[in-house]
Formats: C-alpha cells, sequence, structure tokens
C-alpha cells in the first residue's frame, strides 16, 4: 500500500474520498490522473457500493504500486451514491478531504491548487471551475462556470463534490448528513459553507467531468430548475441553493435535515447567520406547500 507522504501531527495532510459502483470502464483513468498529481495525496479511501464488475480488482492492484496509502472498503450493504460518498468520507483521516469522481480525470495540479489555498484550522470548503468532457473524452464546454453564467447563474450554482474539498474543521463543526435523509455530502457542504461564509470558489478549471448515461452527478441548472428565483432578482446565493434543490418531493425530510442540523450546532458557528438560513429553509418550505395547495384547488 505504500507509506505515508505527509503528515501534520501524526496525520495525513490531504485525503481523497471515493466512491465507487461499477465503475471499471472509466476508473482506471481517473486512477491514473490521481497517481499523476503533482502534489500526491496521502491516503485514498475508497468505498465500493458492491460492484459486480471488477471495479475491487483494479483498486487493490492500484493500491499494491503507488507510494501513498489506499484503503478500499467493500463487501458492505448498497448504500446508494449519497450515503457511499459519506462512509468513504468518514473513513478519511486527512486533514483536507477530496471528493472524487470514479470516471473523471484530474489535471496534475489539481491538489497542490487546492491545497494552497486551504486554511486547515478553520472550517472551510474550497470550490473550483472545470471542465465538462462527453463520455469518450470529447470536451464538451471548457468552463463550467461560464456555462453557469450564460443560463443566468453564478459560480454558488456550481455543486459537484467533484470540484470540492473541505477542511477536518468543517466535518468537526457540521457532521455529514444522517443516513435518513435525502441530502447528498455535496449538497450538505455547499449550502452550510455558502450561509456560513465558509466557501471560497477558485476559477481554475482543475478536472475534466465526464458526462454519461450512468454518472450520477450529471445535473446542469436551468432557467426550468428555479421555483421561486430569477436572473437578476437579487435574491442571493444561500436562496438559489435552496430554491434549485429543496423541492417536491424532498421538500420536507431535506428541509428537516437542514433545520435539526441547525439546532444542534449552528448557534454556536454563528447565531445570525443560523437565523437566517432557518428564515430562508422555512419560507421556501411554506411557498411549496402554497403552490400545492394552489393546484390542488
Amino acid at each position: 500500500m505504500g507509506s505515508w507522504r505527509q503528515t501534520v501531527l501524526g496525520r495525513p495532510a490531504v485525503s481523497v474520498a471515493m466512491a465507487t459502483y461499477n465503475g471499471e470502464r472509466f476508473l482506471p483513468e481517473m486512477l491514473e490522473s490521481l497517481a499523476a498529481q503533482t502534489r500526491l495525496p496521502d491516503e485514498l479511501v475508497v468505498r465500493d457500493d458492491a460492484s459486480e464488475d471488477g471495479t475491487v480488482g483494479i483498486l487493490h492492484a492500484f493500491a499494491r504500486r503507488v507510494p501513498f496509502r489506499v484503503e478500499v472498503i467493500s463487501g458492505g450493504p448498497r448504500l446508494g451514491y449519497a450515503q457511499n460518498f459519506v462512509a468513504a468520507s468518514r473513513a478519511c483521516s486527512g486533514h483536507v478531504i477530496f471528493f472524487a469522481d470514479q470516471d473523471d480525470h484530474w489535471r496534475p495540479a489539481k491538489i497542490a491548487t487546492v491545497a494552497q489555498q486551504v486554511r486547515r484550522r478553520r472550517p472551510q470548503a474550497v470550490f473550483h471551475d472545470f471542465a465538462l468532457a462527453a463520455e469518450d473524452g470529447t470536451p464538451v464546454t471548457a468552463s463550467y462556470y461560464d456555462l453557469l453564467a450564460e443560463r443566468g447563474f453564478p459560480p454558488v450554482a456550481a455543486l459537484k463534490g467533484c470540484s470540492m474539498a473541505i477542511t477536518r474543521g468543517f466535518v468537526d463543526t457540521w457532521g455529514w448528513p444522517p443516513p435518513d435523509a435525502p441530502v447528498s455530502h455535496d449538497f450538505w457542504v455547499a449550502l452550510l459553507s455558502t450561509a456560513f461564509g465558509q466557501r471560497r470558489n477558485l476559477p481554475e478549471p482543475l478536472i475534466d467531468h465526464r458526462l454519461h448515461q450512468h454518472n450520477a452527478s450529471g445535473w446542469v441548472p436551468e432557467e426550468s430548475s428555479r421555483a421561486f428565483t430569477a436572473a437578476g432578482d437579487g435574491s442571493g446565493p444561500v436562496r438559489l441553493l435552496i430554491d434549485l434543490v429543496i423541492k417536491p418531493p424532498r421538500l420536507g425530510a431535506r428541509t428537516r435535515a437542514f433545520l435539526d442540523v441547525l439546532d444542534q450546532r449552528g448557534d454556536a458557528v454563528d447565531p445570525a447567520h443560523a437565523k437566517r438560513l432557518r428564515r430562508l429553509l422555512q419560507i421556501n418550505r411554506r411557498r411549496h406547500r402554497a403552490a400545492a395547495h394552489a393546484g390542488q384547488a
């Protein structure tokens, strides 16, 4: 499995959390791009979600030849995309955790570029721009942020976990979505980091994110994704994120997951920000319920 490359107070500095499921087609390319980083990770933790192909064998073969620790967690029950990522992330021990999809390609400077912007002692989430590629690797767009701008959205609408890294301080502050909550790890990070001023966006495209019929993160927002906001209405980034994601049919469960974490931890972080996020979540819930009632009348 290799040895630790760099540690901080006896712990690895950089962890990469990867969730896999039947990924043998694109996984080798993703792993090679990870091994080609100018700043290698200190550990890669992969949780496989009961793959039925050669995914696990590919991972073990990779682990035997790279100079950093690789932990492959397999043989457990199917958890689904969101909780599979949470399980992999919980097993990471680094001061900074990167999320990795099984089918992307990381550009060589990704880890180094993001790590330079991280303040390890703070709760922080660092996001970056990325390119989109077709299933065969053909470029689709050189900048996701530019694509969002064309559709009337700011960079804050970029919600893909493959474009973010979080500090240990963020995990200690907010934890992870509970198993029964239909909230993905990436939206959890995006909304809380944005609402509490813990988010930073980097303009460099640092990965090529592959779009194909089997990936779980191919959604790109468009005007029809909005319910109660509009381009140029001054609604603000937090309200925009809530509007894009927290809606029926999982309106109640998603709202409750965030209200619960605010009740448990929000006031200790920043009471004013917690109060504002509670209010926006509750307003959004009332509007959706009123719209549903009006539709039934």
